[in-house]
């Protein structure tokens, strides 16, 4: 028989892990309305992860709550949302194979004979269904760098009507990426994108100050890292060793990691950005309690804690100026 503190344990997982698993299937539903072919691989990962997310907890849910997530269950079961993401997906798949096939006929086509070149010349400006520039203009990607400061003309992009734009950061390693706005940088456009979402893999040895962000930040792969940023979902998974200063309207989650600590955002951070924190407070105590989906006990789980005074960052790298130095400061450094 389940004790009331255990009963109570699985209550929050079920409450935390519904949220954040409903929150994940709109996210992919959205990014699905303007992805291209290039994002199929990704997306189709990510609801795997998915799937697999549900397969692992299942047994930890109360059963009115694996019947309420039935919709987001595999294909092979009687469920709706998922069903509809991996529709959308196989939409995407088709309609990419479908425009690179015909492109490859019509070259094959086209010295044959001129009739056929002149039968397919409609077919020519039908080709860009998804216009480049709606693409790239709605979402940004910053990959491949190391030793190096990067700050938030990372975001430059093509000029569009949106000024919300969803980033990708990938593959960092021993460096700073700081995408706060500041003063001596407000004539430049980037200062007037806000950013959507973020999601963030295979990170080292860095820190990333990412300022406010308007909607969820998904972490993989991190090891040895700072997060500096301002959100209303923060999910984790896979990582060790961060140190993760927030400003969130709800609970993070962490799934899979370990030597995780907590703090709230920065005050030192306050008169860098034209944007204010959300909930800051300037003591150690955090206004939100993490989410260990690897740890669903009554009592605290081992792998997070919140950071104590003696190891705050106060001396935050603002600029190229000795960030090296600071860098190496900063960093948790994992226990092995």
């Amino acid at each position: 028989m389940i004790s009331t503190d255990g009963a109570e344990a699985l209550w929050t997982f079920s409450q935390a892990f519904t949220s954040s698993f409903q929150a994940s299937c709109s996210e992919l539903a959205i990014r699905l309305k303007v992805a291209d072919g290039d994002s199929v691989h990704s997306i189709a990962g990510e609801i795997q992860a998915l799937n697999k997310r549900l397969t692992e907890a299942t047994g930890r849910l109360p059963s009115y709550d694996q019947d309420k997530m039935n919709w987001c269950v595999p294909s092979n079961q009687p469920g709706k949302q998922l069903k509809a993401l991996e529709k959308s997906l196989e939409e995407l798949r088709s309609s990419t194979a479908g425009k690179t096939k015909f492109a490859f006929k019509r070259k094959v086509k086209t010295p044959a004979s001129a009739s056929a070149g002149t039968a397919t010349r409609p077919a020519r400006a039908n080709v860009p269904a998804i216009p480049t520039s709606s693409i790239s203009s709605a979402s940004r990607t910053i990959s491949n760098h190391s030793n190096c400061y990067l700050s938030r003309l990372c975001l430059s992009g093509p000029s569009s009507s949106t000024d919300h734009v969803e980033v990708s950061i990938i593959r960092i390693s021993s460096s700073i990426l700081n995408l706060l706005t500041t003063t001596n940088e407000s004539t430049l456009s980037t200062n007037t994108v806000s950013l959507s979402a973020l999601h963030i893999r295979d990170i080292q040895n860095s820190i990333l100050i990412l300022g406010t962000v308007d909607g969820s930040i998904m972490l993989h792969n991190l090891t040895n890292c700072v997060v500096v940023a301002g959100c209303h979902q923060f999910r984790m998974h896979n990582s060790t060793a961060v140190d993760a200063y927030l400003d969130i309207t709800s609970n993070p989650i962490i799934e899979s990691c370990d030597q995780v600590r907590f703090g709230v955002y920065p005050s030192e951070l306050k008169t860098a950005t034209e944007q204010q924190p959300l909930v800051t407070k300037n003591d150690t105590k955090v206004p939100f309690l993490p989410q260990d989906f690897s740890h669903i006990r009554a009592i605290p789980s081992p792998n997070w804690r919140v950071l104590e005074e003696d190891e705050l960052v106060h001396d935050w790298p603002l600029s190229e100026v000795n960030y090296a130095v600071q860098l190496e400061r900063a960093l948790p450094r994992p226990q092995i």
